[in-house]
């Protein structure tokens, strides 16, 4: 075969391997299809010139081995790449191996990640359309799999594609009979019991397949792009029944529904709910609207100027599953909501990790306190969650230790025997305080300060230090910075012997940082009764030493009892 200077397109591709087929005997090679796990989260974290970039990098690594082993190699856009190659294991390894490190170069995340499906070439193969179709289908069977990231292509996967092509037509079915329905789970003043709004959950009960789980349906419908669907369906269903409410003189509380970034993206969902409300004759507030925080990661534009517009029709936003994304406080930062819902189900207090999980609730609930937002706490089971949320002044929750999800009769029911609350009563449960300065937040515990400090500035590094044993804990770490791994440290010592003898300190400042950066030293400054401390260091990032200033913020009072202090570093305005 000659020389070709650029991949082949898909056309191309399938063209010449064709060819390679009807004049090779082919049955120990294979069709590869390679993507990027997340690759649109990917660029929009890091820009679409980054992403763009690495592409490149991967168009030119896989033309490389195309020119010099004569294999095929096409891309069919975006992040697809099909090559056509010896049915090898080392090959192979060698080509996940190496586009995973061109992935590196531009972020240490280890959600990005390559995946590969193989769909290997037998004497009655299939034509080479759905050879790649079948390769895609493979890959597909190990997205979010991060112990596997290479799959071949089985008889298998293909039952289970049919399996799911039935599910898609029973759904669809499903929809036109009036099979869905939702259940209602209520949130309660955990102090009184009273109610104070319930949740809206999508259930199914097919005659066919009886009660279908929503961890079945709902993951499948969202990976089929059906999930809007159902939703639109809910929330008419959710109107229908807060009519009747109203209409039969019955209790009436708000009831929430559940927004995905794929009904933002799909629908205009804030003209489609208002024109739900004027179709009912309700009023914004009986519909309570919740957001699940990944979906601000995935379209944050999107999603904040949808919030905006849902507030101008007078819709109340809550953040759903606040806690368990992938940014949670930069989110916190560019949304305008008014509600947030602390997932505990992220947190198993167990004795291992006990006390961290109680920190990291505790600073989320004064956070939202020092922001004046109200916080519910969602997954609540047990009483000792009770207690230490109580000790918080966090008394709003949702869970299984109150009521599991009812049919709505149920919920109709028992809103005629337990008391319920106006909905703004929440707002009046949170501390007092109005403003906060920066040296009124010197004097906040540690953890808090930390999450105050990281709202108010773009900061390259975040993380805390434990003064007594030098356990360090990065928050964040911007990808830009040199240092490959370094956020996996957790030894202060160890971290700081790599910035050194990695060079990510300018040689002039080494001397500085290697003597005044010490577990010693900033006992003998901290324990002593200082709260705050400040260097000015050049540190490697990109392709240059830039200037930042490293500061280092005690709390209230730091001792041998109290030894965590915040670490933050970030670029200098001067």
């Amino acid at each position: 075969m000659g020389i070709n200077n650029s991949l082949y397109n898909r056309s191309e591709f399938l063209e010449k391997v064709q060819e390679l087929l009807n004049n090779y005997a082919l049955s120990d090679w294979c069709i590869v299809s390679i993507d990027i796990e997340r690759f649109k989260l990917f660029n929009n974290w890091y820009g679409q010139e980054t992403g763009d970039q690495l592409l490149e990098n991967i168009s030119q690594y896989l033309l490389r081995i195309q020119q010099m082993k004569g294999y095929l190699a096409g891309h069919f856009g975006g992040d697809h790449f099909f090559m056509c190659i010896p049915d090898d294991d080392r090959l192979i390894n060698l080509i996940y191996k190496t586009i995973r490190s061109y992935i590196a170069l531009h972020s240490q995340n280890e959600g990005f990640l390559p995946v590969i499906g193989i769909c290997s070439i037998s004497d009655q193969h299939p034509d080479v359309a759905t050879m790649c179709t079948n390769a895609q289908l493979a890959a597909s069977e190990i997205k979010g799999n991060f112990n596997k990231r290479i799959c071949y292509f089985t008889n298998e996967i293909m039952d289970q594609l049919e399996k799911e092509q039935q599910m898609l037509h029973d759904v669809k079915i499903g929809l036109e009979n009036r099979e869905f329905t939702f259940y209602l789970q209520p949130k309660c003043n955990s102090i009184t019991g009273a109610i104070v709004s319930m949740e809206a959950l999508s259930r199914w009960i097919s005659p066919i397949r009886g009660f279908v789980s929503p961890g079945e349906f709902i993951p499948f419908l969202e990976s089929k792009g059906m999930i809007t669907a159902l939703d639109t369906y809910v929330w008419d269903s959710v109107c229908q029944t807060l009519a009747y409410w109203k209409e039969e003189h019955l209790y009436v509380v708000p009831i929430s529904i559940n927004v995905s970034v794929t009904d933002l993206e799909t629908i205009n969902v804030p003209e489609f709910l208002q024109d739900l409300i004027h179709k009912y004759h309700l009023t914004p507030d009986m519909l309570l609207i919740e957001i699940t925080e990944t979906a601000f990661s995935e379209n944050n534009i999107l999603v904040r100027e949808t919030i905006d517009q849902l507030h101008q029709y007078g819709f109340c936003i809550l953040m759903d599953d606040f806690g368990s994304g992938y940014s949670s406080l930069n989110m916190l930062k560019d949304a305008n909501i008014d509600i947030l819902k602390l997932d505990m189900k992220f947190i198993e207090m167990n004795p291992d990790n006990r006390q961290k999980g109680i920190q990291i609730i505790d600073s989320i609930v004064n956070m939202a306190h020092r922001l004046k937002l109200p916080i519910i706490a969602e997954g609540v089971e047990t009483s000792e969650q009770i207690e230490m949320l109580h000790s918080m002044n966090c008394i709003y929750m949702q869970g299984y230790f109150f009521y599991k999800p009812m049919p709505i009769a149920d919920a109709e029911d028992l809103l005629t025997t337990v008391p319920h609350e106006k909905y703004e009563v929440m707002h009046k449960d949170t501390p007092t305080e109005t403003t906060v300065s920066s040296a009124e937040l010197l004097h906040e515990t540690t953890v808090t300060h930390s999450i105050f400090k990281i709202l108010a500035e773009n900061s390259l590094v975040l993380a805390r230090l434990n003064l007594n044993n030098g356990e360090y804990e990065i928050l964040k770490r911007d990808y830009r910075l040199h240092g490959k791994g370094l956020e996996l440290e957790h030894d202060f010592e160890t971290y700081n012997q790599r910035i050194l003898n990695e060079g990510l300190i300018h040689p002039e400042d080494k001397e500085l940082y290697r003597t005044r950066i010490t577990l010693d030293a900033l006992r003998n400054i901290f324990f002593n009764g200082s709260k705050q401390l400040r260097y000015q260091f050049r540190r490697r990032l990109n392709t240059d030493y830039i200037v930042t200033v490293t500061e280092f913020l005690a709390g209230n009072k730091c001792d041998a009892q109290n030894p965590w202090i915040v670490v933050v570093i970030h670029e200098t305005t001067s």
